[in-house]
């Protein structure tokens, strides 16, 4: 299978699924749900994603940054996505990010609601999108960063058999205030990921 050159004329076979858990990318009236998974997991959040500083927001707020990536999705320059229960409760947004489709390189990002952490939810959709990413898009690059102190979000990393590719001492301000530096962890290819029963479209 050979890509178009042109992004946007890729077609992109949504959803993807796995045993637990039904991924798509986000659409218009998604927000109210991503902002209730905002309100209860807030506190976890604030920890590493730096887009708390703006804060909780409201449910027109989420849904305005729905809309904005449902545009992105369609033009194929991010893919925020959304990952729900095969019984259709949203519990983790997550996505293919800072894409380079010439040589083929996305970047995996995800949260989990925090009810639902410990669960094991975040290794199966991140196992989900390495899969995706290489199986469906031809990928030849699949890069997960966190914060050097995330030890949660590392060992997941580490679960999928994802190398540290570099270790950066300090390189941003957690919402806090405080200084971090970043784990950069890369695939190359599927070899020795974790069995996972993924298919899409």
């Amino acid at each position: 299978m050979t890509l178009p050159k042109e992004p946007i004329l890729i077609d992109i076979p949504m959803p993807i699924r796995t045993p637990r858990l039904m991924l798509r990318n986000v659409l218009p009236g998604d927000g109210a749900e991503m902002h209730e998974i905002k309100v209860e997991s807030f506190d976890d959040l604030c920890k590493w994603m730096p887009w708390t500083k703006l804060g909780v927001g409201t449910v027109d707020d989420a849904e305005k940054v729905i809309r904005e990536n449902h545009a992105k999705y369609i033009l194929r320059e991010d893919m925020m996505m959304a990952a729900f229960t095969h019984d259709g409760r949203l519990i983790a947004m997550c996505g293919l990010h800072r894409m380079d489709w010439e040589f083929r390189s996305f970047e995996i990002g995800y949260y989990v609601r925090s009810s639902d952490h410990n669960k094991g939810y975040a290794t199966e959709l991140a196992n989900a999108l390495t899969r995706f990413a290489f199986g469906a898009l031809e990928a030849r690059r699949v890069i997960i960063c966190a914060a050097t102190a995330n030890a949660a979000s590392r060992r997941v990393i580490e679960k999928l058999g994802y190398e540290l590719e570099s270790l950066v001492k300090a390189d941003a301000l957690l919402p806090d205030g405080t200084v971090t530096g970043h784990a950069n962890y890369v695939r190359y290819d599927t070899n020795g990921l974790p069995n996972e029963n993924v298919t899409w479209g």
